[in-house]
């Protein structure tokens, strides 16, 4: 009898406070232009933020050591919601790498403002279409009824944002060893600068570090 071939294994990230992003499976991995990055069945990616040879992880947190939990100062994860007559916008602070597309959407999105999402505002085909481009999972929407977190079905992928986060995408599991879940299953944000209170999940401080001005 023929044996019959398994099919192509799933990508997976997986971690423990003591060690690097370890990726098995992916074969695509892009720099902040847009340009594919070698890979390997199984590669590390820093999360220490000191690596040299960004994004890949050189060693460098076994000279220095680290330890990435979740901080008990961190934001906690908590869905708020902004309603209007035909959309629910839903916001989870905890979760969000201040990526700063939403804002681009204006007078709906505005951080100046309290409440800074006013959905009552705006066009609800335009106010998903800037939800979708929300690379974290902080923002996801209700229209009839149904939630919406999963916008898309991509090809699994990992993206460095220049002086960001690793953004990925594609529904590429994540495994860690303080049963982390990200806010979508299809795209989310992980720290790359080492400082985040969120561990593993980016939360904006790279852009108060340094880590953002140096671009790595």
């Amino acid at each position: 009898m023929e044996k019959k071939c398994d099919g192509p294994k799933k990508p997976r990230i997986t971690c423990t406070v003591h060690s690097p992003l370890m990726v098995s499976d992916l074969k695509n991995l892009f720099d902040c232009n847009g340009n594919a990055l070698s890979t390997k069945p199984v590669m590390s990616l820093c999360r220490c933020g000191k690596s040299e040879k960004m994004p890949y992880c050189d060693g460098t947190h076994t000279k220095e050591g680290f330890d990435l939990k979740k901080q008990s100062d961190r934001i906690p994860d908590r869905n708020k919601d902004y309603t209007a007559s035909d959309i629910i916008v839903h916001f989870n602070l905890g979760v969000c790498s201040h990526d700063g597309s939403c804002l681009k959407l204006k007078p709906v999105f505005d951080r100046h403002r309290r409440p800074w999402i006013l959905p009552e505002l705006g066009n609800k085909d335009a106010i998903i279409e800037t939800i979708k481009k929300c690379p974290s999972g902080a923002l996801s929407y209700t229209v009839d009824g149904e939630c919406h977190k999963n916008f898309f079905d991509r090809e699994p992928a990992i993206k460095v944002a220049k002086g960001g986060p690793l953004m990925v995408e594609g529904y590429i599991e994540f495994k860690d060893d303080q049963n982390s879940c990200p806010e979508s299953k299809e795209h989310y944000c992980l720290c790359r600068c080492g400082q985040s209170k969120n561990h593993p999940f980016c939360d904006g401080a790279h852009l108060s570090c340094g880590f953002y001005e140096e671009g790595k």
